[in-house]
């Protein structure tokens, strides 16, 4: 990066994004919000919350959200397209998917920058999430029929409710090979960001004659349309243990089929090692998006011979780690800059992790790197209230959150 940021790369405002959209599916954004999708039309249905983005705390778009009586008529809507899908051919199935995987491609960047307005990922790895889900359901295409030997569709539609970290390479990548293996698709938005990157997606998938019905609305409001209804052929589940948990005990006295995938601490172990330079690669990657996903490392238990040298490599990579607005540019026809990592999700969880780092130090962990917001690559008077310079502890006891729990941020 060079020359001081003092500006938006020109074309990549929120305001350009969204008119975009606006232009592009007229039919899924208003001027001043997103409609939800059932029975093949797009509702000003629901209620619109009131969004920030992570990025600098402006206002964008947030999800309408619906009330159960609206999801359950939506439910029922995409049963009853599940059972004509089902009837529909694998070569036309896949014509339809490739058709959409097409015009996912043809608005990469569009999509790359609802997602960093909307999530906070840097721009390249906003790019990289777009071209996976691209690259993805590209392969499934080649390689589905052997799959689907000697197996049938659902009885019913799958019910996708998904975090907000990965809206495209995990929910709409999901998505499409579900439609592609038969069956229809219902996705619920997540409330912490991503509904215009998913909207459009499902506006492409719908012009391309593909049963897909995509809500918004609270988890525990909706959970008896998208979690326990008859209809619902399967439930696909990725986040947190805590909802996670709730929907397992949910599902304990029923014979649903389920996919759970929920958070889990990941830790690598140093020992007899000497390839410090390799593990300095990868340590870096590991923080990519701030450490906000589920393959992200936070935890190293290193033999207490090698330490010193750990620390050494350890603390190299901690220092060369770039963060801050993902869009800011010296000159407006700048690319972007390569960022390790962005904003975190929003300014509470920032919040909560400054508390847990500031207990975890009271009850022993030994700070070893702390940075700081003046290291940050930010617009003048920008807001950053979202944003967590990076920070290693030695040992935070067990009794501490960070002694047991996933940070979700670079820590």
């Amino acid at each position: 990066m060079t020359g001081a940021p003092r500006h938006v790369r020109l074309g990549a405002s929120w305001e350009d994004a969204y008119a975009r959209c606006h232009q592009l599916a007229p039919e899924a954004f208003e001027r001043d919000r997103v409609r939800n999708l059932w029975d093949g039309e797009w509702h000003a249905a629901g209620n619109p919350t009131e969004a920030t983005s992570p990025v600098d705390a402006s206002p964008i778009a947030g999800p309408p959200m619906l009330q159960l009586e609206q999801a359950l008529e939506a439910v029922a809507a995409a049963a009853a397209e599940h059972t004509e899908w089902v009837k529909v051919d694998l070569d036309e199935r896949r014509a339809r998917v490739a058709r959409c995987v097409d015009q996912l491609e043809a608005h990469r960047e569009l999509l790359a920058v609802l997602l960093v307005w909307e999530i906070g990922k840097p721009w390249r790895q906003a790019l990289t999430s777009v071209d996976r889900t691209i690259t993805g359901v590209r392969w499934y295409l080649e390689e589905i029929e052997p799959m689907l030997a000697g197996r049938q569709p659902l009885a019913g539609p799958v019910s996708n409710i998904a975090s907000w970290n990965y809206p495209l390479s995990v929910l709409v990548h999901a998505m499409l090979v579900q439609l592609l293996a038969g069956d229809g698709v219902i996705a619920k938005t997540p409330t912490d960001g991503g509904v215009c990157a998913l909207t459009l997606s499902a506006a492409l998938m719908r012009r391309c004659e593909l049963p897909v019905t995509l809500l918004s609305g609270s988890g525990s409001r909706l959970s008896p349309a998208l979690v326990l209804n008859d209809d619902i052929g399967c439930l696909a589940f990725v986040g947190g243990r805590d909802v996670g948990g709730q929907i397992a005990s949910q599902l304990v006295q029923t014979d649903k089929r389920h996919m759970l995938e929920q958070e889990g601490l990941n830790a690598w172990g140093i020992w007899n090692f000497s390839d410090w330079d390799t593990l300095a690669v990868h340590l870096k990657k590991g923080f990519e998006y701030g450490k906000q996903r589920c393959t992200a490392y936070p935890r190293y238990v290193v033999q207490r011979t090698l330490f010193d040298r750990f620390l050494a490599m350890y603390l190299q990579v901690a220092r060369s780690l770039t963060f801050g607005h993902p869009l800011a540019v010296a000159d407006p026809e700048d690319e972007p800059p390569n960022l390790d990592f962005g904003p975190l999700i929003n300014p509470a969880k920032v919040t909560e992790l400054h508390q847990e780092i500031d207990l975890a130090i009271q009850m022993a962990a030994t700070p070893l790197y702390r940075s700081s917001l003046a290291e940050g690559w930010f617009l003048p008077g920008q807001d950053t209230s979202a944003y967590l310079p990076p920070v290693a502890l030695l040992e935070p006891p067990g009794a501490s959150a960070l002694g047991h729990a996933e940070p979700f941020g670079p820590v």
